[in-house]
């Protein structure tokens, strides 16, 4: 494959993969507590590429690959940076102040980590995020009886005058160390850890999604224009080289 059909290529897989993100951001507009994601691209080394695994039998494989060296490495990278302040009014909802607290919620894979503080009670009277997880406390799980259950700024769980047990709130000094697991959900890389604090929160309050709708949709059309360009942009070196197959294979008939 020669060079110009490389660099499409590469440049049309980055585009389209960038269109499945920012569909994926814009999808979640309204989601508590999620994280918009970004791409990051790099050109591939040689030892990266299929090539290598042919090059002691092809001679002609690294050179090639140095001659046409567009091939691209896709990271998705999640942009933490804290999402607007939204005021509900339900007693249950709350959101961090700090950008670089989580909540800590029990999962079937484990503990996870949300910043989504859309928080309810299920039928036994436990503290569960929307997806039914169970929300840690100081003690193990939250659970609460009795009437007007409430989260103070200070991250307790009440009910009257009685205290039910404080949020887990857990402190990631470089929140990179967390991976998605799912929507607004993170869980921990190999060798992280994070540190317990105290949790400190608005009460009746929910941090949205930090994805901006106009950004996003400007993005969303710029990316789509350029996936059409490298597709058009290989279409026409292909035609190109149709042609001149032809025309060779004219001359010598």
């Amino acid at each position: 494959m020669e060079r110009g059909t490389y660099v499409a290529a590469s440049g049309g897989l980055l585009q389209f993969r960038k269109l499945e993100v920012v569909n994926n951001n814009l999808a979640n507009l309204n989601t508590p507590g999620f994280k918009k994601q970004m791409l990051i691209g790099s050109e591939q080394t040689f030892d990266q590429t299929l090539a290598s695994l042919v090059a002691t039998n092809d001679p002609y494989a690294k050179p090639d690959e140095e001659r046409t060296p567009a091939t691209i490495n896709i990271e998705t990278v999640t942009d933490f940076t804290a999402g607007p302040l939204k005021n509900t009014g339900n007693p249950l909802d709350v959101a961090l102040r700090d950008p670089k607290d989580f909540f800590a919620i029990q999962t079937p894979s484990g503990t996870e980590y949300t910043r989504a503080g859309n928080f309810t009670l299920n039928a036994a009277g436990e503290l569960v995020t929307q997806e039914g997880y169970r929300v840690m406390g100081d003690g193990g799980p939250l659970a609460a009886d009795g009437a007007g259950v409430h989260i103070t700024a200070g991250g307790d769980v009440v009910a009257g005058k009685e205290s039910f047990g404080k949020l887990q709130a857990v402190h990631f000094e470089n929140p990179g160390t967390l991976e998605r697991s799912g929507g607004a959900r993170f869980k921990l890389k190999g060798g992280a850890s994070p540190t317990v604090v105290e949790a400190d929160v608005v009460p009746e309050a929910l941090e949205m999604a930090n994805v901006s709708t106009i950004s996003s949709v400007i993005d969303l059309i710029t990316t789509n224009r350029a996936f059409e360009m490298y597709t058009k942009s290989a279409q026409t070196i292909d035609q190109m080289n149709q042609a001149a197959i032809s025309q060779v294979g004219r001359r010598g008939a």
